[in-house]
């Protein structure tokens, strides 16, 4: 695919020089490493590097023309711009030609749930129509470590979608993202909001900021989207007053547009009845617990604003399974039961540990929470587990640069005044040993916080490791 500079800067409603006609485009990026000839380079300042400190290496490499926010001198044609991630998002939308116009593209975005429920709309719509942006599906594109990609990568993998003749696009919007402009130029059918806890309080500056960031979704809304909201989170009327769109309400235990009524929770399946007006349907869900009920809630109101019938839907539903790394079950060699989770929030820990709690006469937990990230929460996650589980193991999850003994202290420091039988193993493969190898039918021993990772992030290198790669490997499990 090519462009002409001229054609690209029009969309940043700047003037540009009739020699610009004459420069061609192959491809937009911000990194100066995947820099080939013709690219145009937008120089970003990150919040750890700036990229203006590679606009030479961008241009030696065969950058055509450049993005940037500050007067440089240089030997291609320099665009200068206010904000170069709201240029990139831009341009990027403008050079794949706004392919999430062609497509049903549906947003979703919350503390909790976000992978689950966008998993759950494409199995809904037909996984075989639909493409993804998630936590989950971006690790199969090689993005460790990434919920939504940059605004280029996004119009890319929605032009993909378009060529191969894909009908639905589905995102999994982070708040950095909203923030750092990275869905500006999505166009938007549907907008989810799954509900708001404590988490990323290292990236916003307060809670209010959080949910600040979250409401750009739906402030952003074309009138004939639709917003999808969770009618039981406390913060439900001020997305719904954010909204631009059309509002759409599911609940549990509130009035809503669709609700689940005559619920009956299993340890692995629920079942209930979906009411939206005078129309109701008993449906199975081979998901258990709360949390996942509201998933399935999420997931059927999107789908229905694009028309497909409840009956429709209940029929599918009844067929969705465990998105990879979260409540994903195994049972250990001993007869007790194994679930490996990505819950790595106070709430998500929470959930997860009450869902289990009922069936099983022991809990263990064993879960550390990520270096460079919200400090705040450690503490709060040591009491939920303090008080929830019979046994607490913290260990290691992404350190990163942090000293993960540091990590262990600060959780240690909320579980303490429970009481909670709990101990420190540093190193994750021996602490899962110590859950599982004394284990006895009976018990549960929940492995949160990694998921579907298959790495440790520790000091700047991605370090392969799983969770259910290990249990396989040393035979743990059946």
């Amino acid at each position: 695919m090519t462009r002409t500079l001229a054609s690209l800067v029009k969309a940043l409603r700047l003037p540009s020089p009739a020699e610009w006609q004459e420069v061609k485009i192959t491809e937009i990026t911000e990194d100066s490493r995947l820099i080939k000839p013709g690219s145009l380079f937008v120089a970003i300042r990150g919040y750890v590097d700036d990229g203006h400190r590679y606009i030479d290496e961008a241009i030696a490499r065969g950058a055509t023309a450049v993005i940037t926010e500050q007067d440089t001198s240089c030997s291609v044609p320099c665009i200068r711009v206010i904000d170069a991630r709201v240029a990139l998002a831009r341009l990027s939308a403008t050079f794949f030609g706004n392919p999430t116009q062609g497509l049903f593209t549906v947003g979703v975005t919350g503390t909790n749930g976000k992978t689950t429920v966008c998993h759950l709309i494409a199995h809904l719509l037909d996984k075989e129509k639909t493409t993804l942006i998630s936590t989950v599906a971006n690790e199969d594109r090689g993005l460790r470590a990434v919920t939504t990609p940059s605004s280029s990568l996004i119009q890319q993998i929605a032009h993909e979608a378009v060529s191969k003749e894909k009908k639905n696009l589905v995102i999994e919007v982070s708040s950095a993202a909203l923030v750092l402009h990275r869905i500006d130029q999505v166009d938007f059918d549907a907008a989810v909001f799954t509900n708001l806890t404590h988490d990323h309080l290292d990236f916003h500056a307060n809670w209010e900021s959080y949910l600040s960031a979250k409401l750009l979704l739906f402030r952003g809304l074309k009138p004939e989207a639709c917003a999808i909201v969770n009618a039981d989170d406390p913060v439900a009327e001020r997305v719904l007053a954010a909204n631009t769109g059309q509002a759409v309400t599911y609940a549990i235990h509130s009035d809503a547009d669709l609700r689940a009524i005559d619920i009956h929770y299993k340890l692995r399946e629920t079942t209930f009845t979906l009411r939206s007006d005078d129309e109701a349907v008993s449906t199975k869900l081979c998901l258990s617990g709360e949390h996942n009920l509201y998933n399935a809630l999420a997931a059927t109101a999107v789908v229905m604003s694009k028309g497909v019938s409840l009956g429709a839907i209940v029929e599918r539903l009844g067929s969705a399974h465990n998105v990879e790394g979260r409540y994903q079950f195994f049972r250990a060699q001993n007869g007790a039961a194994v679930i490996v989770d990505f819950a790595h929030s106070p709430d998500s820990l929470e959930k997860m540990l009450k869902s289990l709690r009922p069936y099983y006469k022991r809990v263990i937990c064993v879960f550390g929470c990520g270096g460079e990230s919200d400090r705040k929460k450690r503490p709060l996650m040591g009491k939920i587990s303090g008080e929830l589980a019979d046994l607490t193991i913290l260990t290691s999850d992404n350190p990163k640069t942090e000293d993960p003994e540091v990590i262990l202290d600060e959780i240690e420091a909320g579980l303490i005044p429970t009481g909670g039988r709990y101990e420190k193993i540093v190193d994750r493969r021996e602490a899962i040993r110590r859950a599982i190898n004394p284990a006895k039918p009976g018990d549960v021993i929940l492995l949160a916080g990694k998921g579907h990772e298959p790495y440790q992030i520790i000091g700047h290198e991605f370090v392969p490791y799983s969770d259910v790669g290990f249990l396989r490997e040393v035979g743990l499990v059946e």
